[in-house]
């Protein structure tokens, strides 16, 4: 289980920058490779000759391996603070976007105090009041409980079947696109349901609303299926949204078109 009584090193030893540090050197990472202390530098706003400060000490906790000239990437026990910083940050967010109706921008920054002085057992407490949260509302995975990252398997959204739900994870549009899809509620993390798919075009659940975007625009939407398949709702229910989901198609549908 990811607790301080499993990390070698207790989390309340390292100092609130020590933390950000390995979360950032996590978040940073996108494979194997160790990540350029410019890049630590230019995600925490400090000097190279900070980052190499601190990541020296690091290295010297065994929490990060740091090789000069080439960069830093974390131990396995580096590796278990960071997701245990994750974890509350992540928890966090979702309850001040779900339940406070903060702003993603908003609630990432109120996390980023809150993970650092958010006990073992409130994390655990926050965790069942949200109902096990596998994403926060950017769509980026929760680590567990006993720090695992699930494996995940995305799919394009014009490949959902009818009736069958999933969580938005990522978008490959172009950035005018990107803001009338925010409009609709197409937003990562967002959970929605496929109502009725044509050769052309998808109709969509976010919520309470309807929204019908073409498929060629669907392509380019990664989600995530959830494993349980419901029945779609009825005709005559879709049919009574006809004006709402006009309205949402055509904006889409404009914006493909923007430079």
């Amino acid at each position: 289980m990811v607790s301080p009584n499993t990390l070698k090193i207790p989390l309340s030893a390292l100092s609130e920058s020590q933390q950000m540090y390995l979360v950032t050197i996590a978040r940073q990472r996108t494979g194997s490779e160790p990540i350029p202390l410019s890049e630590v530098a230019e995600a925490l706003s400090v000097s190279p000759v900070s980052v190499n400060e601190m990541c020296r000490r690091l290295q010297q906790q065994g929490l990060v391996v740091y090789q000069p000239y080439k960069g830093v990437s974390l131990t396995a026990e580096g590796e278990r603070h960071a997701r245990y910083v994750l974890r509350r940050h992540r928890l966090w967010e979702v309850f001040l976007v779900e339940k406070l109706g903060l702003d993603y921008g908003q609630a990432h920054d109120a996390a980023c105090q809150l993970e650092h002085a958010t006990p073992h057992l409130v994390t655990e407490r926050l965790d069942a009041f949200l109902g096990h949260p596998s994403v926060n509302p950017k769509g980026d995975v929760i680590p567990t409980t006993n720090g695992s990252v699930p494996a995940r398997t995305l799919m394009p959204l014009a490949a959902l079947s009818v009736g069958q739900r999933a969580h938005l994870v990522s978008r490959e549009v172009v950035q005018a696109t990107e803001e009338f899809l925010d409009e609709g509620g197409l937003r990562p993390g967002a959970s929605l349901m496929l109502l009725a798919a044509t050769e052309d075009s998808l109709l969509v659940r976010i919520d309470d609303a309807h929204v019908s975007l073409q498929r060629t625009l669907a392509e380019g939407i990664r989600v995530e299926a959830d494993e349980k398949k419901v029945e779609a709702e009825p005709e005559d229910t879709l049919s009574g949204s006809t004006s709402q989901r006009e309205k949402t198609s055509y904006s889409l549908s404009r914006a493909k078109k923007r430079p």
